[in-house]
């Protein structure tokens, strides 16, 4: 009695692969792994099976829709011929990261379209061969346990280091009121320096300046009077700083009625040469 449903179970199973090898196009889908962790790769295969005595295989199209699947690149595709028989290996990574890929409670199993394949006889006739996805099995990362602590576990320390500096705030602080402090009064004092020596620029009159006035004044001893008293006022105006008595003589002179005398602006030079040194 064992051997016969022995042999029975033998003969069965070689009737079902005699009519799958028959079958001119089939097409079979599987997971590398059908029970992955949210966020890991997920391996899939389609395969595609075409009888090249009655099949042509250039017809071949295949529908592999992973629906929530997102491909992580292009497929990669293997053909290899067994006694007749062309396979068709469409290998491809995917992640499911959708809200579907999610579940409340347990794991999700996210739906998957079926795939088909459609290929036409060399009479012409046109194949079609479906079938499905395993069920797909996807495992959350976060138990119940974890969710219900008021302060989640964390694979690493998320405290942040305590804070150091090469000078502390409040010395650098001092530092830079103290730094501010001197340059204020650096500039302070180089603005009164050049304030002073624009002073001196302008109420010294310089030496050579003096000098040219003395010789046109000179030089107006032997000029008209309009040329003498501007000689005069030229020299009033640059003895001003030096000596204000000769200074107001020479404006006298400059002003003088009915006109300045030779001998007096004469006089003058000569004072003016002695007195003030030029």
């Amino acid at each position: 009695m064992k051997r016969t449903v022995v042999l029975a179970v033998v003969l069965a199973a070689a009737v079902h692969a005699g009519d799958a090898a028959a079958a001119p196009l089939s097409v079979k889908a599987r997971f590398e792994a059908p029970v992955v962790q949210f966020g890991d790769v997920i391996r899939t295969h389609v395969v595609v099976q075409i009888d090249n005595g009655s099949v042509r295989a250039g017809t071949l199209r295949i529908v592999d829709d992973t629906g929530p699947l997102t491909p992580l690149g292009a497929t990669h595709t293997t053909r290899t011929t067994r006694a007749g028989v062309l396979v068709i290996d469409v290998q491809g990574s995917f992640m499911c990261l959708s809200g579907g890929c999610v579940a409340r409670n347990g794991d999700a199993m996210p739906p998957l379209p079926p795939v088909s394949a459609t290929a036409v006889t060399k009479s012409g006739q046109m194949l079609r061969a479906t079938t499905r996805w395993p069920q797909l099995q996807i495992r959350g990362r976060v138990s119940a346990a974890d969710l219900a602590r008021s302060n989640p576990p964390f694979r690493a320390d998320t405290t942040p280091p305590p804070t150091t500096y090469r000078i502390a705030p409040s010395t650098l602080s001092g530092l830079l009121d103290a730094l501010a402090a001197v340059l204020a009064l650096a500039a302070v004092l180089a603005l009164a320096g050049g304030l002073r020596a624009a002073r001196r620029t302008r109420t010294v009159p310089a030496a050579g300046e003096l000098e040219r006035a003395l010789r046109l004044a000179r030089e107006a001893e032997s000029r008209p009077p309009a040329d003498r008293r501007r000689a005069l006022g030229l020299l009033a105006r640059l003895l001003g700083p030096r000596d204000r008595g000769l200074s107001g003589t020479a404006s006298e002179l400059a002003w003088a009625r009915p006109e300045p005398e030779r001998a007096s602006l004469a006089s003058l030079v000569s004072d003016v040469e002695r007195e003030v040194s030029p």
